[in-house]
């Protein structure tokens, strides 16, 4: 465009520029960099303390599924569960960095006089915890994501909710980021052994 003879450049018009968004304000490219972060215990916990923003991405259940298909496992926590009702307190094994602080990965109920809780055992970066009701004795189990703080409560099959004592685990299949199972184990009326599994792929009782 020529500019006419007496003409400024202060009459040009011009267009307003467009704002450059840098890729940590931009969700999507920030949820690219989050992923690539290496497969350490004490990654996705020091990357959600940064502020809420990252806490909230990290903690979508959707990302911890996209995580642990990026890095083809799962990431491995490494620690132990101590029963202190009303708590389950996480207790790390590991020095810093990858040292977890313990209430990051503990869990509280919500009241004082809440249920008793335990662990069955932890796999996958899974957590099957053992729930049991005093007044009326009733108990079941659920499946519960420290990372993300998602719960899942696959119910109890017949004969496992009383005061019959019965153990259990829960796993993911090989290379499967998106379901789990969970196996009961436990004596029956007639004092014989008896086991139950429950799939979340079919979603269905045991």
């Amino acid at each position: 465009m020529r500019r006419e003879e007496g003409e400024t450049s202060s009459s040009i018009p011009r267009h307003p520029r467009s704002p450059v968004v840098g890729p940590l304000e931009d969700d999507d490219l920030l949820l690219e960099i989050l992923l690539r972060l290496p497969p350490q215990p004490s990654s996705l916990p020091r990357a959600s303390a940064v502020c809420r923003r990252w806490h909230l991405l990290i903690s979508e259940p959707g990302f911890s599924r996209r995580f642990r298909r990026y890095h083809r496992g799962n990431l491995p926590i490494i620690g132990f569960y101590d029963r202190n009702p009303p708590y389950l307190s996480f207790v790390p094994a590991l020095e810093g960095p990858d040292r977890i602080p313990p209430g990051r990965l503990s869990w509280q109920c919500q009241r004082e006089e809440g249920p008793d809780l335990s662990t069955f055992g932890c796999r996958d970066g899974l957590v099957l915890v053992h729930v049991k009701h005093l007044e009326p004795l009733k108990r079941h189990v659920l499946v519960w994501d420290p990372i993300t703080g998602e719960q899942h409560n696959p119910g109890i099959p017949p004969g496992f909710d009383t005061g019959k004592r019965f153990n259990g685990a829960v796993f993911r299949s090989a290379g499967d980021a998106d379901h789990f199972q969970v196996v009961l184990v436990g004596n029956g009326d007639n004092q014989l052994p008896v086991a139950s599994v429950y799939s979340s792929e079919t979603d269905r009782e045991y």
